[in-house]
């Protein structure tokens, strides 16, 4: 009666525990414990209080994205104690590629440039991603072997955006981009000499000469954040 009685309270302890763990998953906002914990100074209200070279100092104290990534894996407690979801995580590296990469509109376009003043299409791939502690190849034909393959109708934000523009040759790389959202990309682009944001729809010349996705942002490449 006492082993049975023992393996039912166990029973208990262990439906009890597996309750408390989903309604911990359901109820507990990651994302928003995430941003209350790594908001930048700049973007809190306490900053109206500051003075522009307050401002600027403190803004550039931000750490970098895989910094704060492994950080927050590091002292979440669901991660210690309960099935770490890292959703959150995923969404916050493609948000804070699509940042970086918005903080470089307008940097002039020069073939071969790979920063600070000046890019070309797969110089600014390589710097966005770097900044959130993603190393690429150099060149565009490199960077477009790394990664899972994506077709163009399941693109996602921080996806990378490969096209073939030599005339020449319709199936090798030329070009790279990053995708945002809403059928957009952004990209150092030769045309326009500067990086700018294109809407595929308006511009379907990069609708016709698109070749494929890659999605860099994968839950291999946020262990690896992690645990480096």
């Amino acid at each position: 009666m006492i082993f049975i009685r023992n393996i039912l309270l166990l029973i208990i302890i262990i439906q009890f525990a597996v309750f408390a763990q989903l309604f911990s998953i359901k109820h507990w906002n990651l994302e928003k414990s995430f941003y209350q914990l790594y908001t930048p100074l700049s973007l809190q209200k306490s900053s109206q209080l500051l003075t522009k070279e307050e401002y600027d100092f403190y803004s550039s104290l931000k750490p970098n994205t895989h910094q704060r990534v492994k950080e927050f894996s590091q002292h979440t407690l669901q991660n210690h104690f309960l099935t770490f979801n890292q959703h959150y995580l995923k969404h916050y590296i493609r948000k804070e590629i699509e940042l970086n990469a918005k903080e470089l509109l307008g940097v002039r376009y020069v073939w071969g440039a790979t920063g600070p003043n000046k890019f070309d299409c797969s110089g600014f791939t390589q710097k966005v991603y770097r900044l959130a502690g993603i190393n690429l190849p150099r060149v565009s034909r490199e960077q477009a072997k790394v990664g899972k393959y994506i077709p163009y109708e399941k693109l996602r934000r921080g996806d990378m955006v490969f096209f073939a523009t030599n005339k020449k040759d319709s199936t090798r790389v030329t070009h790279v981009g990053i995708y945002l959202k809403n059928g957009k990309f952004i990209h150092a682009s030769s045309g326009s000499k500067k990086v700018v944001i294109t809407d595929f729809e308006k511009k379907h010349y990069y609708k016709t000469h698109f070749l494929w996705g890659r999605r860099i942002i994968t839950q291999k490449a946020v262990n690896a954040l992690i645990s480096t």
